[in-house]
């Protein structure tokens, strides 16, 4: 039964637990429930922690509670919500019990009580007990152990709770069972270890298989990403398929672009919003809201007399022709390595306080401070889909944002000023970082934060900005760029350079030209006359877009010698990339700077002091 359960795809998984909860939705108002209280419920029906209530008057029957729960790994037929609760209540109707509260855990594991419902119910319990009131709750009916806890200690503490709570536990499973006695502990104990032991062996095949897939290149996302789609266009359920897509209804797409239907293929339009919205960010001069505008203003050119809008993806079976982009999911976007290239993978870390696993802080910008996961956590892997744009754009995303981390902004939203030295200024005395702060409109200052909050007592709060960026940029402008420098940045500079891409084609095809006519003398095709007459103009050709080249890098390597130019010419947003670029930290002790700590490549640059 294991083995089919693995060969089952996560989409099916998925849609077994999501009519688990259609069907426990209709079952339980015909035994006379009502649903009182959703606790949580997301991801497309996926999740659901819900509290259902008996509508009956109360009896003199002694009362209790059910728990009925599903998981997102694996789920065998015979352990559906409706199955489960079922058996509940044919066993409290035999032994002449009324189950009063039904609580309700869909998409959760239970190796820990990160559960809603769960954590309702024991609390529910407890109150319970604690009471002044008549006491109503004698009975915990679940259907096995493993419905219950599948992690021993968790296990043995939480029924404990139950116990001194006065509920006894009750499986229908083991509806012969004591618990609290000898036979029944021994019962519980071995099944809570059976339970850890299927989880870990559960989780670390999951865990080998994701990076194995990782490793082939091949995404562990079950929905493919805005900007790509499975390719499948003649049986096509992707949002933005049917009356959006052109190719809708056509030749699969994935058989064009490859011949791996695993792999996500760019959308014919998204692709396009999504190439917009990283040429838009990279310039540094728009924020995520601007271009979550620009975006909704502009649309995909089907053909001369018409004009379809972009839209984001959206749900699966949700197909609203009026979605709108919006700034949280283009932050997630251009913060996604898939666009260019790469998968990724996520290791699972435990805490170490309490053996749990870590959830949440997926987003990690490794040139920003906006998240306290760390990039160490996230494993990028060569992928074997198509990229939207080159990592070098992906690169030049990740330093915008990276600079613009501490960028303060007005009341209206929009960037009212830049601090270059926001997020590199440490404070000696405590270890704080300063950020950018202004004062009657136009006076600026850096703050130390953890002044600011309260957590040091450094006796300087704040220093004018002109006081620290004055000698900050003195000191910059001592940097001298070595001359085997000026390659990579010349190739970095021109990689976007329209002109300079279009000689570079031009320098191939007068090269290749020369080649042919060499080769076409020595097959004795042409006569020595006329390989000298057409090698002669082709090269006069070559020589000028050489001359042409040598005098734009001259000029610029010229501009490169001088470094204190460039830097007077770059903007206020360019001298902080530069500055975050360039130092790793900046000292301070009582508003005055101590040292300079440079990164590793640029040490030898700065004249010794």
């Amino acid at each position: 039964m294991i083995v089919t359960q693995f060969m089952r795809s996560q989409e099916q998984l998925e849609d077994e637990i999501r009519q688990d909860v259609i069907e426990i939705r209709r079952f339980l108002p015909q035994w006379g429930y009502r649903e009182v209280t959703v606790f949580k419920e997301g991801r497309r029906g996926l999740l659901y922690c819900a509290l259902w209530k008996r509508c009956e008057e109360p009896d003199d029957r002694p009362g209790a509670v059910g728990y009925a729960r599903v998981s997102t790994i694996l789920q065998s037929d015979n352990h559906s919500l409706v199955t489960q609760i079922r058996q509940q209540l044919e066993l409290a109707q035999e032994r002449g019990h009324v189950i009063h509260y039904i609580y309700i855990d869909a998409g959760f594991t239970g190796r820990d009580d990160r559960r809603p419902a769960f954590s309702h119910m024991i609390r529910h319990i407890a109150q319970d007990n604690n009471s002044q009131d008549k006491k109503h709750i004698f009975f915990n009916y679940i259907y096995d152990v493993y419905r219950f806890y599948r992690n021993l200690h968790g296990l043995t503490s939480h029924y404990a709770l139950l116990q001194k709570n006065k509920v006894e536990l009750v499986s229908t499973t083991d509806k012969n069972t004591d618990y609290s006695s000898r036979d029944g502990k021994i019962l519980l104990y071995l099944k809570g270890m059976m339970g850890e032991l299927y989880l870990d062996d559960l989780s670390r095949t999951t865990r080998d298989n994701k990076y194995s897939h990782a490793l082939d290149g091949y995404s562990n996302a079950s929905q493919p990403p805005f900007g790509y789609c499975r390719g499948n266009c003649l049986d096509c359920t992707d949002p933005n398929g049917r009356d959006y897509c052109p190719r809708f209804g056509g030749p699969d797409l994935w058989r064009e672009l490859g011949d791996d239907r695993k792999v996500f293929v760019p959308h014919p339009i998204e692709s396009v919003a999504f190439q917009m919205a990283a040429n838009w960010y990279a310039t540094g001069q728009y924020s995520d809201a601007d271009i979550a505008r620009m975006l909704n203003a502009s649309g995909y050119q089907l053909n001369p007399h018409s004009t379809l809008p972009f839209r984001p993806k959206g749900r699966p079976g949700r197909p609203g022709k009026n979605r709108r982009f919006g700034k949280d999911s283009l932050r997630d976007m251009l913060q996604n390595p898939y666009y260019a290239g790469f998968v990724l993978y996520r290791p699972m870390k435990k805490n170490e306080k309490n053996g749990l696993r870590n959830q949440g802080g997926k987003r990690a910008n490794p040139l920003g401070q906006t998240h306290k996961r760390q990039p160490t956590d996230l494993i990028w892997l060569p992928g074997k889909h198509i990229p939207l744009i080159s990592p070098d754009l992906f690169q030049r995303c990740l330093e915008v944002r990276g600079a613009k981390g501490h960028l303060p902004r007005s009341n209206s939203g929009r960037t009212a000023r830049v601090f270059p030295l926001s997020g590199v200024l440490r404070c000696d005395r405590c270890g704080g970082t300063f950020r950018g702060t202004a004062a009657n409109g136009d006076i600026r200052y850096y703050e130390d934060v953890k002044r600011a909050q309260g957590e040091s007592d450094c006796p300087v709060r704040s220093v004018r900005a002109e006081k620290l960026e004055e000698p900050v940029f003195a000191y910059v402008q001592q940097l001298h760029i070595p001359k085997d420098w000026y390659p990579d940045i010349l190739a970095y500079v021109f990689q976007d350079d329209a002109q300079w891409n279009e000689r570079c084609r031009q320098r191939r095809s007068l090269e290749s030209q020369i080649r042919a006519l060499k080769a076409e003398f020595e097959l004795q095709i042409i006569s020595a006359g006329e390989l000298v007459q057409a090698k002669q103009q082709l090269e006069h050709d070559l020589q000028q877009l050489v001359e042409q080249d040598n005098e734009v890098e001259e000029s610029l390597a010229a501009l490169l010698d001088n470094f204190p130019r460039l830097w007077q010419a770059a903007s206020p947003l360019e001298r902080k990339t530069l500055i975050r670029c360039i130092f790793l930290n900046i000292h301070l002790h009582d508003g005055k700077i101590t040292a300079y700590a440079l990164r590793d490549p640029f040490i030898p640059l700065f004249p010794t002091t």
